[in-house]
């Protein structure tokens, strides 16, 4: 046998299956098998294998293998291939069942971060593409299409009524929802972190999916207010503001996540023609309201592009040193009725407008209006953007943004970059930002920005903290930019103000310069999500988020019940997690179905799928009459 001599042998894999040569080793005697090719099977090693005759040698005559003529293979390797395609097979299942699996989006209940059935529309009046909801179109238990059709949606920037027309143009059918990877493996090796977006079995029918952003931790009690999320005894305190107020601390969302919820307000790449045309005033005007204005705006057609018909650029120069100058951004609809232009003060507060909501159907009994150009609820919570050059020797940039009265101002030092953020209220600077020695009066940090240079700017206010991006990087200050209105302003109340020497929320962003000149190219207005009390289907709580009517400047208070300033409620809706329950929510909240309505408000963490991690498949877009171009805008990973 081998294992008798001192050599150690060579197997040559272009042999036919080893199974072959099970009864030489049996038989006991030394064997060396030529093959075809003139190569051993068995070789000792450091002697290379010889070249030989082609035919088969062995000391034993009986146990010699007959060579295989036959050009069909032996039936061990069918056997092998069908092995190693069940093997194939089960390593799919466990990937499946363990590690990831794919899910498409139905509703959408996570619009904008991830859409469900919807159409794609591009707006004819100012060329900005957003979508439209279109899951009433399927019933959700079959996936089989309704006598119902979405005909009409509504642009968020521009308010315009836009048709749709499938038969017309192909890319205004209905598209199907993301195809999103979920990781299975992300929560079998620990848990739910707040804010991600998780899948789950609905604990009230545990055969439907759920997809939702987690909120709230086992434990913990949650309150929605204003918009936003409040904890009290947190399980993890990571992103939680350092204030309590009555045993609350607001939940900031990472700046990821805060990227990925903003949605538009405004854009100056999507000019709308009755701007254009002077029928509506341009949302950016000049701050100082003289008769000769310093800024300027410039806004002149693009013709050929559907995208950005007009070019639009603001500009000022020769700022005298030490003086400042700004532009700022109200909002303003153009009412379809009207064609006379609006008067400078006949503003908007910004809304909680969800345009993914609100169309118009065509059912078997007719037609089905549910659209509205505005929302229900005034929003503090914005984020500014714009793309600024300077002069060189230019002093310094500044931005504005106001919430319920409060004054955010940064100003970027451009001799030496330095940044620094301060709060005012009623005129004077007020100390309400976090840091570990108490609460201070200032953020400060350093940034790249210099005079003569050009740059993208975007300073955000959400979740009570500021943020400040310089070409898309994060400036890191204080205590995440967080700060607390109420530990220093006892009796302050968090409603849009307005008075005749300060427009404050009527415009409530602004961009500006000191000492120098500027030239602004691009300039954009986010809100941030408005999370509600309402119920799903827009019923509204006497109590909680009552809404600002904000169609009427002249009583901009006014609501649905008649509240004013001095009642407007300042309660938030308040739930009790149990010691296993998470707190997910819609990202679109008024029109999803989640914890705030659940029976519970809680769903337990034995019912988790997984974390949802990518679009690796959004829709396609129509190149005629064929798909074809996949949207790639739309893969990426989920924040």
């Amino acid at each position: 046998m081998i294992s008798e001599k001192s050599s150690t042998y060579w197997i040559n894999p272009k042999l036919k299956p080893i199974s072959q040569l099970s009864a030489l080793f049996a038989s006991g005697q030394e064997t060396i098998i030529l093959q075809s090719t003139n190569t051993p099977i068995f070789q000792p090693l450091g002697n290379p294998p010889k070249m030989a005759s082609s035919t088969s040698y062995s000391k034993s005559a009986s146990a010699s293998v007959p060579e295989s003529t036959s050009d069909n293979p032996p039936p061990q390797v069918f056997r092998e291939t069908l092995e190693s395609l069940a093997v194939a097979f089960i390593l799919a299942l466990l990937f499946k069942s363990f590690v990831a699996d794919a899910f498409i989006i139905p509703t959408g209940s996570m619009a904008p971060t991830l859409m469900g059935a919807h159409k794609d529309i591009q707006c004819q009046e100012c060329g900005y593409q957003y979508q439209s909801g279109a899951s009433e179109e399927f019933d959700n238990s079959t996936g089989l299409r309704l006598g119902v059709q979405v005909i009409e949606t509504i642009c968020p920037l521009c308010r315009k009524r836009q048709n749709v027309e499938p038969e017309k143009d192909n890319n205004h059918v209905t598209f199907s929802g993301d195809r999103i990877l979920v990781s299975k493996l992300a929560y079998a090796l620990g848990s739910p972190k707040r804010w991600q977006v998780i899948v789950f079995k609905f604990i009230e029918t545990a055969r439907q999916n759920y997809i939702k952003r987690c909120v709230g931790l086992p434990g913990e009690t949650i309150k929605i207010q204003h918009g936003d999320i409040y904890i009290k005894n947190p399980k993890d305190p990571d992103g939680l503001s350092t204030i309590e107020t009555d045993g609350f601390r607001i939940a900031r969302k990472p700046p990821s996540v805060v990227l990925a919820t903003l949605q538009d307000v405004a854009d100056t790449k999507h000019i709308s023609k009755s701007i254009a045309e002077g029928i509506l005033l341009d949302y950016w005007q000049d701050a100082s309201g003289q008769a000769n204005p310093k800024w300027q705006t410039s806004i002149k057609p693009n013709s050929g592009n559907r995208a950005s018909k007009y070019d639009w650029t603001a500009s000022v120069k020769d700022v005298p040193k030490n003086d400042a100058s700004m532009i700022r951004f109200s909002q303003r609809i153009a009412d379809r009725n009207n064609t006379k232009q609006n008067p400078q003060d006949n503003f908007h507060f910004i809304s909680d407008l969800t345009a993914y909501n609100e169309k118009t159907f065509r059912t078997p009994s007719g037609r089905d209006d549910r659209l509205s150009i505005d929302g229900a609820r005034w929003v503090g919570d914005l984020a500014s953007e714009c793309e600024l050059s300077t002069t060189k020797g230019t002093e310094s940039i500044e931005l504005l943004l106001v919430e319920g009265g409060v004054e955010f101002l940064c100003q970027i030092d451009l001799n030496n970059g330095n940044a620094t953020a301060i709060a005012m209220y009623q005129g004077n600077p007020i100390s309400v930002f976090e840091s570990n020695n108490g609460l201070v009066d200032k953020l400060q940090a350093t940034t790249p920005v210099r005079s003569g240079s050009t740059h993208t700017l975007r300073f955000a206010n959400v979740d009570d903290a500021l943020r400040l991006w310089i070409d898309g990087r994060l400036i890191a200050w204080g205590i995440d930019g967080g700060y607390s209105i109420r530990s220093v302003v006892p009796d302050y109340r968090h409603v849009p103000m307005t008075t005749p020497e300060n427009p404050l929320d009527a415009a409530p962003v602004g961009f500006g310069i000191r000492g120098g000149s500027a030239t602004i190219q691009r300039a954009r207005v986010f809100r941030d999500i408005f999370y509600t009390n309402a119920a799903f289907g827009g019923i509204v709580s006497s109590r909680y988020d009552q809404p600002v009517n904000i169609r009427d400047t002249k009583d901009p208070y006014r609501t649905a019940i008649g509240n004013t300033p001095e009642n407007y409620s300042f309660d938030g809706n308040e739930y009790q997690l149990g010691p296993d329950d998470y707190f997910p929510m819609g990202d679109n909240t008024q029109a999803s179905s989640d914890a705030r309505l659940w029976a519970s408000h809680g769903q337990p963490g034995r019912l988790m799928i997984g974390r949802a991690v990518m679009v690796f498949w959004p829709h396609y877009w129509y190149y005629g009459r064929i798909p074809f171009i996949p949207n790639f805008e739309r893969f990426g990973l989920i924040r």
